[in-house]
């Protein structure tokens, strides 16, 4: 109940600032448009490039930017400057944890976001509607539907590991934006890790970032290997980060001399 009217709070105080969250959105589509335009001139008059249609690139960019208000955020430093400044003095003697604190707020913000983001997406799927054809089976659906869920705890669970690195760093953005750049390129957020060279795709399958984007929108476009493996390979990366976690957050608690708040 706690958590559910920091989620309330927090939704009416991203209410306020309902021009900037469109701002962020219209920011945040402005990459992954051109980087539909750069397959494009790849495809040239060809059909496909490795095996994905002009439709397929379409779908793919609208579903990891539109996706990322979903399954994404970037809660990591605010849980880092609680951690900084002495915010969660008070919640180590409450029953109310820090980092599940920091994570519903992120969850309202991204809830405000897409609900703004869904008419946009309306918008440019139906100028689009001549190429964006998908077609899954209500199988397939149930399937996406778990894998995109098994991706957002998976990146809850890094973003919350990044956030306690505080216990030991002053400054954690430079990890944030390492593993944002490791999410790009081998989370397949900068492009399909199947057209990717050998190298990364091989280096991306015993890393987490893959399971958090790629795997869940290759399950959308029913490019997915074997779908029932891919979901087995997402729980065990959860369980294996949240154990690294859990090691962290003990670790860090020991440390912890609650400075400030």
């Amino acid at each position: 109940m706690k958590y559910w009217r920091t989620f309330l709070l927090t939704i009416q105080t991203e209410l306020q600032y309902r021009a900037n969250l469109v701002l962020w959105i219209i920011e945040g589509a402005i990459a992954p448009v051109v980087m539909v335009l750069a397959w494009f001139v790849v495809l040239g008059n060809r059909s496909e490039v490795g095996g994905y249609t002009r439709g397929d690139f379409i779908t793919y960019y609208l579903a990891v930017t539109f996706g990322w208000y979903v399954v994404a955020g970037t809660f990591s430093q605010m849980i880092g400057r609680a951690i900084k400044m002495g915010e969660m003095n008070i919640t180590l003697v409450k029953p109310y944890n820090v980092v599940l604190e920091k994570m519903v707020r992120e969850q309202a913000w991204k809830f405000i976001s897409l609900l703004i983001a869904l008419p946009i997406l309306a918008v440019v799927t139906y100028m689009f509607r001549s190429y964006v054809t998908v077609s899954l089976s209500g199988v397939q659906i149930f399937m996406t539907m778990v894998s995109f869920a098994l991706g957002a705890i998976l990146f809850a669970i890094i973003e919350a590991t990044i956030g306690i690195l505080a216990f030991w760093f002053v400054e954690i953005w430079p990890i944030a934006d390492t593993s944002m750049a490791c999410m790009n390129v081998f989370g397949g957020m900068l492009a399909p890790l199947t057209l990717m060279p050998i190298f990364f795709q091989r280096v991306a399958a015993y890393l987490p970032f893959k399971y958090v984007f790629f795997v869940p929108v290759s399950m959308l476009l029913g490019k997915g290997d074997n779908a029932s493996f891919e979901l087995g390979l997402q729980v065990i990366f959860i369980v294996v980060c949240f154990g690294i976690y859990s090691l962290i957050w003990r670790a860090g608690l020991k440390r912890y001399e609650g400075i400030g708040g």
